[in-house]
């Protein structure tokens, strides 16, 4: 009689557990979580943001939006251009990246908490240096370049890696010139 008394007691202790785990679950499922995305198709068009006879350095604005129910944090951002010498050696390529709304000029991307329904604008900056001396020469045949961006996002969950993907056509960067 003691023991089936003492079983009766831990089952019900497991069964209140459970429950309460359980409501738990649900009220965290209710709150959601973070869900910060990058609108590559939204980007501006590049813009020439410094230009000398030996390089040119472009920029382009990239909106982002927290689709999500809970504060979402973009710890951290960066560019990685995919320009094989294979396919063009002409020039040399830097990328970097910041948050329009605290411009950086050290290639550190400064974390951004973003409430949920809210957004802002990221700026990719794409430098091309000519390796002859003389850049508008050494643009000449430049094919395109996909440029990947990488951003790590946390939440009330834990942070993932996202990456999204612009490219940097011949007709962007005459444009931006104004040809």
């Amino acid at each position: 009689m003691w023991l089936y008394n003492t079983l009766n007691v831990l089952v019900t202790i497991a069964v209140i557990i459970a429950v309460f785990y359980l409501l738990f679950r649900l009220f965290v499922l209710k709150q959601g979580d973070e869900q910060v995305v990058l609108l590559p198709k939204r980007k501006a068009n590049f813009q020439v943001a410094d230009m000398n006879f030996e390089s040119i350095t472009l920029f382009c604005d990239i909106p982002f939006v927290n689709k999500g129910r809970q504060n979402g944090t973009i710890m951290d951002l960066f560019p990685r251009h995919l320009l094989p010498q294979e396919q063009f050696d002409a020039v040399k390529v830097e990328t970097w990246a910041m948050d329009n709304n605290r411009p950086r000029h050290d290639g550190y991307f400064e974390a951004v908490i973003i409430k949920p329904k809210k957004g802002g604008t990221i700026r990719v900056y794409v430098k091309l240096i000519g390796k002859s001396g003389n850049i508008r020469e050494d643009l000449k045949g430049f094919p395109y370049m996909n440029i990947d961006i990488f951003y790590q996002v946390v939440g009330r969950e834990d942070y993932h890696i996202n990456k999204d993907r612009i490219r940097l056509n011949p007709a962007d960067i005459q444009s931006a010139l104004g040809h």
